[in-house]
């Protein structure tokens, strides 16, 4: 009788190590996936030409416009933030130049993200006009750990201002062409 009594002992402590796991055999498997450096890239807009202006008796300021919206891809994973720095040539005709300080550019007027994502948007670099002819000027940026994904910007109507001085102005012709190249640059930094 207590070999029966002592086999249903064991029984029942098996049978409740059973129910409680105490004899659970646990299996792990690991996954993994390698992500890579996505685009990081800035699509600017065409510029609508100041057309012809005649020289006054006093300097004159002329305004023109982009044709379009800026976009900014920033897919590389990195959160190190970026910026949109802008400069331009002197307005030249290959013989003359305009004098430095000639062509200024207005603020940004519209910053948004194409599509979902997450964290801050990038924001105006700027309050004011500045002289983009003169040396590189920032113009948009995103501080660390924001600004990823696909962001749109605009600037305003009339965001171009170039002032025409008939002092400074010199023709060889009855008229001339004068030309200014805007560069623009995504950087990558705060």
């Amino acid at each position: 009788m207590k070999k029966k009594l002592l086999g249903l002992g064991l029984a029942a402590v098996m049978s409740l190590s059973f129910a409680t796991g105490a004899f659970a055999d646990t299996k792990t498997n690991n996954v993994d996936v390698t992500i890579e450096s996505g685009e990081f890239s800035l699509a600017t807009s065409n510029i609508v030409s100041f057309g012809k202006v005649k020289l006054k008796e006093t300097p004159q300021r002329y305004n023109t416009s982009f044709g379009g919206k800026f976009t900014v891809k920033d897919l590389s994973g990195r959160q190190v933030g970026w910026r949109v720095d802008v400069s331009a040539t002197q307005f030249s005709d290959g013989t003359n130049k305009l004098p430095k300080g000639t062509l200024s550019l207005s603020p940004v007027s519209t910053i948004k993200r194409v599509g979902t994502g997450q964290g801050a948007l990038p924001v105006p670099a700027t309050t004011a006009n500045k002289i983009i002819d003169d040396g590189a000027v920032t113009i948009v940026k995103a501080n660390a750990g924001s600004g990823m994904g696909v962001f749109e910007f605009e600037f305003p109507q009339n965001a171009l201002s170039i002032v025409v001085d008939p002092t400074t102005a010199k023709l060889n012709s009855e008229n001339a062409v004068y030309t200014s190249t805007l560069t623009w640059d995504l950087v990558q930094a705060p």
